[in-house]
C-alpha cells in the first residue's frame, strides 16, 4: 500500500521510466556490500602478511642490507617472494641492483639513515626465524694454504689406501692393570739402567708381534689375486710430526725384540722422525703398523690401513673406568685403567673371524702380562 509503481507522462510512452522496487534495491545493495567487504578483507590480509613478513628478516638479508645501506623502511617496501611474503636473498639483491641503476634520493630513507636494519628489527614483533640461504663469505674471510710435499704424499697415500683396501674395523677394551702397575714401579729404574722411557707402546708392540706370529696372514700383502705372506716382521710405528702430520717408519726384524728392545727402537724412531734424520730404508718395506692416537687423549678411532699392508692397530688412551669384576662369585665395581684397541683390516684377505682372533690374542696377552718376559 502506498508504494509508487511508476509515473505516467502525458508525452511519448518512451519517456516512461519504471521505478525499481524496494526489494530489488535492497538485494543489489546487499550484494555490493558483500563485494566491498571481500575486497577490504583481502587488502587487510595482504597488509597483515606484508607486516609479518617484514619481521622475518634473516641474518643473511640483514647483513646484505647493512652492507648495501638499505634502511628498514626500504626493506618494508620490498615485495618478498619467499614463504608468506618473506624477503629472500634474491629479493634484496634485485632491489639493490635496481637501486644502483636508478638512484633516487628518498626522504624517508634519509630520516632513518642513522638506524640500521638490525637495530630496527629488534623492535619488531618476535616471530620464529625461517630457514634461509647460508651466509655468503668473501675471499677476505678465508685463507688459502698450499700443501707442502709431505702433506701431499700423505694425502695421495691415504686416498690410495681408501680406494684399494676394503676397510673393516673391530674394537675391544683391554684391562691394563698389570702393565700399568709394572710401569709405575719400574719407570725410574729402567730410565737409569737402560736410558729408556718405559711406556705402554713397548708392551703393545711386543704383544702385536706375538700375535702376528700366531696369525701370519695379518703380516701379508695382496698383489692381484696373489697373497704375499712375509716371514719377516717390520713393525711400523706412526709418529706425529709438526706441522705436516704422520710418518710411519718401521722397526726392522721386530720379531727378534723383547719389550726393552721395543722401548729403545720406538724412542729412536721418534727422535729420528722429529729431527729429520730418517733414511729411506726406515720408511720402506713395512709389514704391519701401529698408530697411537691415545697420546693426544683420543679414546677410540678407526685408522686407515698403510698400503700395501692388510691391517693396522689403533691404540686409544688408557683411561680409568668403572668396570664389573668378580670376586668369589660376587660381582662388584672396581676402577681399572682401560684401553681401547681398534683393528682396521682389509676384508679382501682378513675376515671378521681372523681379525677378532688376532685382537683377542693381544688382549689376553696384555691382561695376563708375565713380568719374566721383560
Amino acid at each position: 500500500m502506498g508504494t509508487i509503481l511508476g509515473k505516467i507522462s502525458s508525452k511519448d510512452d518512451k519517456n516512461i521510466k519504471p521505478v525499481p522496487s524496494e526489494g530489488k534495491t535492497k538485494e543489489k545493495s546487499k550484494t555490493e556490500d558483500v563485494k566491498e567487504e571481500t575486497v577490504l578483507q583481502e587488502e587487510v590480509r595482504k597488509e597483515v602478511s606484508r607486516n609479518r613478513s617484514s619481521s622475518f628478516l634473516s641474518p643473511l638479508v640483514l647483513n646484505i642490507a647493512e652492507k648495501e645501506n638499505v634502511s628498514h623502511e626500504e626493506l618494508r617496501r620490498i615485495e618478498g617472494t619467499g614463504l608468506e611474503g618473506r624477503i629472500t636473498k634474491k629479493d634484496i639483491l634485485n632491489y639493490v641492483e635496481e637501486k644502483k641503476k636508478h638512484p633516487v634520493k628518498n626522504i624517508q630513507t634519509e630520516k632513518v639513515k642513522e638506524k640500521s636494519p638490525r637495530e630496527e628489527i629488534k623492535r619488531a614483533p618476535s616471530f620464529e626465524m625461517p630457514f634461509e640461504e647460508e651466509v655468503v663469505y668473501t675471499s677476505k674471510d678465508i685463507e688459502k694454504i698450499e700443501m707442502d710435499n709431505i702433506r701431499q704424499k700423505i694425502m695421495q697415500h691415504m686416498v690410495k689406501s681408501r680406494d684399494t683396501a676394503v676397510h673393516v674395523s673391530a674394537m675391544l677394551e683391554v684391562d691394563m692393570t698389570k702393565i700399568h702397575s709394572f710401569i709405575q714401579r719400574h719407570r725410574e729404574e729402567y730410565q737409569k739402567s737402560e736410558g729408556i722411557k718405559l711406556t705402554y707402546m713397548a708392551f703393545i708392540a711386543n704383544a702385536a708381534v706375538r700375535g702376528l706370529k700366531e696369525y701370519p696372514l695379518l703380516n701379508a700383502s695382496i698383489e692381484g689375486t696373489t697373497i704375499i705372506r712375509k716371514k719377516y716382521i717390520n713393525l711400523g710405528i706412526a709418529v706425529a710430526i709438526e706441522p705436516t702430520g704422520l710418518i710411519v717408519p718401521n722397526i726392522k726384524n721386530a720379531g727378534e725384540k723383547n719389550i726393552i728392545g721395543f722401548a729403545k727402537a720406538i724412542g729412536d724412531l721418534a727422535y729420528k722422525s722429529r729431527n729429520k734424520k730418517l733414511i729411506p730404508d726406515d720408511i720402506s718395506n713395512g709389514t704391519f703398523s701401529i698408530t697411537n692416537y691415545g697420546v693426544f687423549g683420543t679414546i677410540f678411532g678407526t685408522p686407515i690401513i698403510n698400503q700395501p699392508e692388510v691391517a693396522i692397530l689403533g691404540v686409544g688412551a688408557v683411561m680409568k673406568k668403572p668396570v664389573v669384576v668378580e670376586f668369589d662369585g660376587i660381582d662388584t665395581i672396581a676402577i681399572k685403567p682401560i684401553m681401547a684397541l681398534t683393528l682396521s683390516h682389509d676384508h679382501r684377505l682378513v675376515d671378521g673371524m681372523l681379525g677378532g682372533k688376532f685382537l683377542k690374542f693381544i688382549k689376553d696377552f696384555l691382561e695376563n702380562f708375565d713380568e719374566s718376559l721383560i
